[in-house]
């Protein structure tokens, strides 16, 4: 891969080398999208993005490049047996997740407590690696969705 020109994609060079990923065009392309689409996209979402840059990627090639970043900690799954997987570009950095069960998005927050909560039972239960709260409702995209089709009839 040529020496980048860009922001993003030397820190994706730079998370590549620390974690022992060979850095690749399809890599480099699925690491950009995740950092720069705001979401948590399932594999479709991210080969869609991804085929306007290289065209002839396939569906599996993104799959595998996704399972490669989540198995050196670059990004994190959110799975739910129901659905297809999520992925998340942010995994080191603390923060929880809100799941709408209308259009499936998630969204992150941060509840602040939460480490001081994960200290006071790591003792009691071992070393805890990863913490997070995730919960599930209406997100208010959806809300206002029904609450415009309700004053419609």
């Amino acid at each position: 891969m040529k020496e980048p020109d860009d922001a993003l994609a030397k820190d994706f060079l730079d998370i590549c080398h620390k974690s022992g990923l060979k850095a690749t065009s399809l890599r480099l392309a699925v690491y950009r999208y995740l950092k720069t689409s705001g979401e948590h996209p399932d594999v479709d979402q991210v080969w869609n993005a991804v085929r306007r840059e290289l065209p002839t990627i396939s569906r599996e090639s993104v799959y595998r490049a996704l399972n490669d970043f989540a198995s050196h900690g670059v990004i994190a799954i959110l799975d739910r047996a129901d659905v297809v997987a999520r992925y998340d570009v942010e995994p080191k950095k603390r923060h929880d997740h809100f799941q709408c069960e209308r259009c499936g998005r998630f969204f992150d927050f941060e509840v602040k407590t939460l480490p001081e909560l994960v200290d006071a039972v790591a003792g009691a239960l071992g070393r805890i690696e990863h913490a997070e709260i995730r919960v599930r409702g209406i997100c208010n995209d959806c809300l206002q969705k029904e609450d415009d089709a309700r004053k419609s009839l």
